[in-house]
């Protein structure tokens, strides 16, 4: 026991000591019988009981015993009873004495429960209620952490977050972060009650997000678990409300971006009709030189190019699948792929092209310009981002129910966090800049033609083995 608190429980025995001795003192001057004397002596103890709990009122009645059989019961003034039914009147007291200073104290154990559960359901509602304040446009993490640590309260609180491997802490907390790793990777929830340290792993229904750790606090286990709920709830609305905010942006930047791209192809297409059209009639002439007719065959030749880009580029700025309907018809997959691959080779060199196929022929449902679209820019791409000494292998599979073209090249390697944005419109890895010239818009196109068609596209990426696109689309008319 701490020694402040014996101090105190030996004085307020001593004070109920006292308070029995003047009451029988007082009841024997009055001439109280023995009845009237043991209902003194009985609200006496039940009052220390609620007050101050059973220890201090067990010693209480003992006393009151002792005081009634000295005072009150034949022989006087003697600790000696000879009557048997005052025997059963005292041991009656003591008992009830007993009982009642047990029924106080866990009457007042349970009310200071009560109060103790309100509390705490004060505190959780007061956290909720902050919750709903921050803000969510920058990093709230280490404002979470902080809110947690005043409410509980607590010495100190670690938060760290899966979304983004961010930790955040508040007050002192000497937990390292490789200790809260583990914790996430385990899935583990533990409290030390000695210490006062508790771990908790955040979760979103069934996935992990994160790791709480609280130290120096002295919430139960079942307000931890509650913390840690509004916790998963205010990371998952953190999370939901970056992504609106991005989708937002990312859907007025492509228009903008559109109607840039709209305007700069049709201001590139007149001159480039104009510079075309001159090339040609110079070449009908046939009055040029040699060395001249070799130079206007290289400018029409390109400028035929560009006049293509230019219309890829306003087609491109219309582009949305929910929107593109495709004209669905009978196509032969092995055809349209060495088609694609002929007409790709003849743009720029090309690493050598392999085509292995599962069988012939392969029918399927589809809008076969849309999809030649689709299979050019996955070359394109694969070409300019592979190794220059690799190669590029399509393979062509196809069941009953989807056809699939994976195409795969050789030196190049795409991370994670690039594969689940590579089909965003705009987007360019980290250094693709340096490798190859491009907008970041074919491969969202290869994405809206695909789902077009109800299929999917995906990418897998090893440093060793290089990169393959897949792309699906149902074989038959649906």
């Amino acid at each position: 026991m701490v020694p402040g608190k014996f101090y105190r429980r030996a004085i307020r025995i001593a004070f109920g000591v006292a308070a029995a001795l003047l009451l029988s003192v007082a009841a024997f001057e009055l001439h109280f019988n023995l009845s009237s004397a043991t209902s003194v002596h009985l609200l006496l103890i039940t009052v220390i009981a609620l007050k101050w709990g059973l220890p201090e009122a067990s010693v209480v009645s003992l006393v009151s015993v002792g005081c009634l059989d000295y005072l009150f019961t034949q022989p006087l003034f003697r600790f000696y009873i000879s009557d048997s039914h005052d025997w059963v009147a005292l041991a009656t007291f003591e008992s009830v004495a007993l009982v009642v200073s047990r029924l106080s104290t866990e009457v007042s154990r349970h009310a200071e429960d009560a109060e103790m559960h309100r509390m705490r359901l004060q505190r959780l509602y007061e956290l909720s209620q902050k919750m709903l304040y921050l803000d969510f446009q920058k990093p709230m993490e280490a404002e979470l952490a902080e809110l947690i640590r005043a409410t509980l309260p607590a010495r100190g609180v670690a938060l760290w977050t899966a979304y983004d491997l961010r930790l955040s802490r508040s007050g002192i907390c000497d937990i390292a972060e490789e200790e809260i790793r583990a914790v996430f990777y385990a899935e583990s929830n533990e409290d030390n009650p000695v210490d006062g340290v508790s771990h908790r792993t955040v979760r979103s229904g069934t996935r992990p997000i994160g790791v709480l750790v609280v130290q120096g606090h002295a919430a139960d286990a079942a307000s931890m678990n509650a913390v840690v709920s509004l916790v998963a709830v205010a990371l998952e609305r953190a999370r939901s409300f970056t992504a609106q905010s991005g989708a937002e942006a990312a859907r007025q930047s492509e228009q903008l971006r559109a109607a840039v791209l709209d305007a700069l192809a049709h201001a590139f297409k007149s001159p480039l009709t104009v510079i075309q059209a001159s090339s040609s009639g110079l070449l009908e002439m046939n009055s040029l030189a040699p060395n001249e007719r070799r130079l206007v065959a290289l400018i029409d030749r390109h400028a035929t190019h560009l006049s293509e880009i230019t219309t890829r580029l306003l087609r491109v700025a219309k582009f949305d699948s929910a929107s593109l309907r495709p004209k669905r018809q009978a196509i032969d997959l092995a055809e349209l792929v060495r088609e694609s691959v002929v007409e790709c080779g003849g743009q720029a060199v090309q690493p050598a092209v392999q085509i292995r196929l599962e069988s012939e022929p392969m029918k399927a449902f589809a809008d076969r310009h849309l999809l030649k679209m689709a299979l050019l820019q996955l070359l394109d791409n694969a070409a300019k981002y592979g190794a220059a000494d690799g190669s590029i292998v399509i393979d062509v599979h196809q069941d009953h129910f989807e056809s699939r073209i994976d195409i795969h090249n050789d030196g190049s390697f795409l991370s994670p966090a690039e594969r689940s944005r590579i089909f965003d419109r705009f987007y360019r890895a980290p250094g693709a800049e340096h490798r190859a010239s491009g907008s970041g818009i074919g491969l969202s196109v290869v994405k809206h033609i695909v789902e077009a068609h109800h299929g999917r596209v995906w990418v897998a990426s090893e440093p060793s083995q290089g990169t393959t696109f897949f792309l699906a689309i149902p074989t038959g008319r649906d």
